[in-house]
């Protein structure tokens, strides 16, 4: 799912509070593992969690172990992959900023990831969290509801971001937007590094490769950079450190990206 910029909770001057906070994780992040967390990122974790959310990452359903199990099966058999960086995995939460060429994008991202914690992605809760049975199947596969609007995430759906990265989860966020189709890379939207901010997560880049003209043993690249972690000044306003942490993003996706064209 793409990444949107949220539309909570803003001061009367327009910027969000950078103030920090070093306050252990709690439930579900590895123990000692101490990290920048806003004072809206507090607020919104407190809250009650959405039914349509699973709760424990570090212990993710059958189905979904399975399913990873299946797929990378699948796509190790039917097509040429390529994985690189698998050092560059950081310790979770964190969350992993990759570009989007097809909707089944994270068949081939998902499996390459250790299988503990379970890697979140959000889904539009109007049309596909539509039928009883996906509002059952869905949380079981780490898809949680939002309700965008504008472009802009809700405060629900920003609440599940954040819950998620407390209980030590780790998101996939697709910050284009949109499909690319293998041309160059889109602009990013503002949400991914809005979201690194305020939880003091880094940001896992991932380059992916062929999933445009995808055919059976086709070749697919799959390229993971090192982490990018959200320690820019805290002095400067609020919108030039979201930009500078996205830009840092963008660059490690399109370097990926054209490394792969030479």
């Amino acid at each position: 799912m793409s990444s949107t910029a949220p539309a909570t909770r803003r001061r009367p001057n327009g910027q969000r509070s950078s103030t920090a906070s070093s306050t252990p994780s709690s439930t579900g992040s590895p123990p000692g593992q101490d990290r920048y967390r806003s004072p809206e990122y507090r607020d919104l974790v407190a809250a009650p969690l959405d039914p349509l959310v699973h709760p424990t990452p570090w212990e993710p359903p059958r189905l979904y172990l399975f399913l990873r199990r299946l797929v990378r099966w699948i796509v190790t058999h039917f097509f040429r992959v390529t994985v690189s960086g698998l050092e560059n995995i950081p310790k979770p939460p964190f969350i992993i900023a990759a570009n989007h060429q097809a909707w089944f994008d994270p068949a081939f991202i998902i499996p390459f990831y250790p299988e503990r914690p379970l890697i979140y992605t959000m889904a539009k809760r109007e049309t596909v969290f539509n039928r009883a049975w996906k509002r059952k199947l869905l949380p079981m596969l780490g898809v949680f509801p939002i309700s965008p609007n504008r472009g802009e995430l809700d405060e629900q759906g920003l609440r599940t971001v954040y819950q998620v990265l407390e209980r030590g989860g780790v998101m996939l966020i697709f910050p284009e937007g949109r499909y690319s189709r293998g041309r160059a890379l889109r602009p990013l939207k503002n949400g991914i590094g809005y979201f690194a901010l305020q939880a003091g997560v880094p940001i896992c880049p991932v380059a992916v490769r062929g999933t445009d003209a995808l055919r059976p043993f086709g070749r697919v690249e799959v390229s993971i950079g090192a982490p990018i972690l959200p320690d820019v000044p805290a002095w400067w306003e609020l919108g030039r450190r979201v930009s500078s942490v996205v830009e840092s993003v963008r660059k490690a996706i399109a370097t990926a990206l054209s490394r792969r064209r030479a």
